[in-house]
C-alpha cells in the first residue's frame, strides 16, 4: 500500500495523455496512408491492369489496406484506454489530495504509507469527559479520511488493472499471427472487449431521428474526437443522416471490411443463417466491396461513396456516385420490387448512366451526384407488391435521408431530384405525401403501379415538377389504377408525362435512349420531352402482373 500511496501522490496524467495523442497521430497517419493507397495506387491500377499478376498484386494491396485500417482502429483503441486510465487515475489522485487536505485541516497525521493517525493526547485529557467526546469525534474524522484514502487507492489500482487488461488485448498479434482472414473482424471485437474491460458505458451518439441534431452534435466534436468515433463506432456513425457524406463513407467502409472479413473467417454454424444465406451475405458484401474498389481511382466527382449499409436479411445499401454534399445537381434513385443487396451492383450501373446523362445536359461547370437508395425493404414478387405496406414502412427513413442531404450540403443547395422505379415509385409517393415531404425540386415516377396518392399536388411539390413515364409494352400498366393509387402518367393525376422510347420494364436506362436522356435533363434542371397525357379516365384492370 505504501508504494501505491506514494505513486498516486506523484501521479501526473500528462504522460499518459501525451502518449494517447501519439497513438491518435498514428491512427490518423494510417487513415491517411490507406486513403492515399486506395485513390493513388490500388484504384488507378484497377482501371487497366488485368491477369494473374494483377490478381495477385491486388490481393496484396487489399491486404495492405486492411492492415492500415486495423492499425487505425487498434491505435484509436489504445488511445481510448490511455485517456480513460489517465482520467480515472487523475480523479483518484484528486480524491487523495482532497482527503489529505481534510486530514491537515483536522490535524490528523498521515504516515508515508497512507495510514491516518490521531493527534497526541495529553494524559489529563484521557479522563476529561469533554476531551473524551472530542477524541471520539477525532476517531470518526480519522476513519472518514482513511476511508477516502483507501477508496482513492482502490480506484487507482482498479483503473491500472483495467487498463493493463485492455491493453493486453491490443497487441500486434492481430497483424502478425499467421491467418488468411479474421484480423479486421477481430479488431472490431477488440473495440467491444476494451469497452467492457474498462466498464465504459456506450458513448452518446444521437439517435438517427433528426439530421439537424446529428449534424450539430458532429460539429461540436473536435477533429480528433470525430476520427475516434469513426474508427471505434463506425456502424452508428455510418447510419447517421445529416453527417457529411465523406464521413459516412469512411465509417461504412470500415463496417463493410470488418463484416466481410468476419464472414470469410467464420461459417454458418451458430450464425442464425443457413449455409446458403451465409454464403449469399458474404458474396453480397464481397461484390459490393469490389465495386467500390474499382472506382477508388476515379476523379472525385465519380468516386463511389457508401452512405448506408445493413447486411441483415435481404440487405440494404445506399451508394452515391459523386458527393451529394457538393454537387450542383443531386438525384436519388429508389429501386422497386425484388431489389436486395444482391442487385446493388446493377443499381450502381444505373446511377452511373444517370450521372453521365445528367452531366451531358448540365451547364458547364455544374456537377452531378446520383444516389442509389436501397434504404427500405423492397417487396418480394408476392402479394405484398400490391399493397402500400412496404412503402409506408420505409417512408420516414426516406424522408430522413433526403432531409439529411439538405442538412449535410450546408449553405450550398443542390437541385434535388428523387426518382422511383416500379414499386420504388410507390415508396417515393408514400414518403413525399407524408410529413414535410422529400424536400425535392423534382420527382420522377418510372414504370409506376401507383404512388399511393390520387394527385400530384399531394406530394409536397409543385405538380409541374412531378414527372412520370411508362413504356408502351411495360406490363406494369396492368397494375396501375388498382391498389396503389392512380396511374401518374394519366393527366388526371396532375403531373407531366415523359416521352419514353425504350421497351419493357427495365430498359429505361438503355444508353442513348430518350428515356435515359429525359431523366438526365430533369436531374440537370432542364426541360425533358413530354407527351400529351390527357387520355381521360383509365379503365381499371382487375388482375395482377408478377414482377412489378
Amino acid at each position: 500500500m505504501s508504494g501505491d500511496f506514494a505513486l498516486l501522490q506523484r501521479f501526473d496524467p500528462a504522460g499518459l495523455r501525451e502518449t494517447a495523442r501519439g497513438w491518435r497521430r498514428l491512427a490518423a497517419a494510417a487513415e491517411d496512408a490507406d486513403g492515399r493507397h486506395r485513390h493513388r495506387v490500388n484504384g488507378p491500377l484497377r482501371g487497366h491492369w488485368q491477369g494473374k499478376d494483377a490478381d495477385s498484386a491486388f490481393h496484396t494491396m487489399e491486404s495492405t489496406e486492411q492492415k492500415l485500417e486495423i492499425v487505425r482502429v487498434e491505435a484509436e483503441s489504445v488511445a481510448l484506454v490511455l485517456d480513460t486510465v489517465a482520467d480515472r487515475m487523475d480523479q483518484a489522485r484528486t480524491n487523495l489530495s482532497n482527503a489529505l487536505q481534510r486530514a491537515d485541516e483536522w490535524n490528523l497525521p498521515v504516515t508515508d504509507d497512507g495510514a491516518v493517525g490521531l493527534p497526541p493526547q495529553a494524559a489529563p485529557d484521557r479522563h476529561d469527559p469533554d476531551a473524551r467526546e472530542e477524541r471520539h469525534n477525532q476517531v470518526q474524522l480519522r476513519d472518514q479520511v482513511q476511508d477516502r484514502i483507501n477508496a482513492a487507492l482502490a480506484a487507482a489500482r482498479e483503473a491500472s488493472d483495467q487498463g493493463a487488461r485492455a491493453l493486453g488485448r491490443l497487441s500486434a498479434d492481430v497483424l502478425t499471427q499467421p491467418r488468411v482472414f479474421g484480423a479486421a473482424g477481430e479488431s472490431a471485437k477488440d473495440v467491444r472487449d476494451v469497452a467492457e474491460d474498462l466498464g465504459l458505458a456506450a458513448p452518446y451518439i444521437p439517435e438517427n431521428k433528426d439530421p439537424a441534431q446529428s449534424a450539430q452534435w458532429w460539429k461540436s466534436l473536435t477533429p480528433e474526437q470525430q476520427q475516434s468515433y469513426i474508427a471505434l463506432h463506425p456502424e452508428e456513425i455510418g447510419r447517421l443522416d445529416g453527417l457529411p457524406s465523406t464521413v459516412r463513407d469512411q465509417a461504412n467502409r470500415i463496417v463493410l471490411e470488418q463484416q466481410l472479413d468476419a464472414l470469410k473467417a467464420g461459417d454458418a454454424k451458430g450464425s442464425g443463417m443457413t449455409a446458403d444465406e451465409y454464403n449469399q451475405r458474404e458474396t453480397n458484401l464481397r461484390v459490393l466491396k469490389e465495386k467500390l474498389d474499382q472506382r477508388d481511382g476515379a476523379d472525385e466527382q465519380h468516386q463511389l461513396l457508401l452512405l448506408g449499409l445493413d447486411a441483415e436479411g435481404d440487405g440494404k445499401a445506399v451508394v452515391s456516385t459523386g458527393n451529394p454534399d457538393a454537387a450542383t445537381h443531386t438525384a436519388v434513385l429508389v429501386p422497386g420490387t425484388g431489389t436486395t443487396m444482391k442487385e446493388v451492383p446493377g443499381q450502381i450501373d444505373r446511377i452511373d448512366r444517370l450521372q453521365d446523362s445528367a452531366e451531358g445536359a448540365a451547364a458547364p461547370g455544374e456537377t452531378v451526384a446520383v444516389v442509389s437508395w436501397l434504404g427500405y425493404d423492397a417487396p418480394e414478387v408476392s402479394a405484398s407488391v400490391m399493397t402500400p405496406g412496404r412503402a409506408e414502412d420505409g417512408a420516414e427513413d426516406m424522408r430522413r435521408f433526403t432531409s439529411g442531404l439538405r442538412v449535410s450540403e450546408g449553405d450550398h443547395r443542390s437541385h434535388l431530384t428523387v426518382i422511383g422505379h416500379s414499386y420504388g415509385t410507390t415508396a417515393v409517393g408514400a414518403a413525399a405525401a407524408g410529413g414535410q415531404g422529400l424536400q425535392a425540386d423534382d420527382i420522377v415516377a418510372i414504370a409506376s403501379p401507383g404512388m399511393t396518392t390520387d394527385n400530384a399536388a399531394q406530394l409536397h411539390i409543385d405538380p409541374d415538377h412531378v414527372w412520370a413515364g411508362t413504356a408502351d409494352d411495360d406490363n406494369i400498366r396492368l397494375a396501375a389504377d388498382l391498389t396503389l393509387g392512380w396511374d401518374p402518367t394519366n393527366g388526371n393525376f396532375g403531373g407531366q408525362t415523359l416521352k419514353i422510347d425504350t421497351s419493357g420494364h427495365s430498359g429505361y436506362w438503355d444508353p442513348h435512349s430518350e428515356s435515359l436522356a429525359n431523366q438526365g435533363k430533369i436531374i440537370a434542371g432542364r426541360t425533358p420531352s413530354t407527351i400529351d397525357n390527357h387520355r381521360g379516365d383509365s379503365d381499371a384492370v382487375n388482375h395482377v402482373v408478377p414482377g412489378l
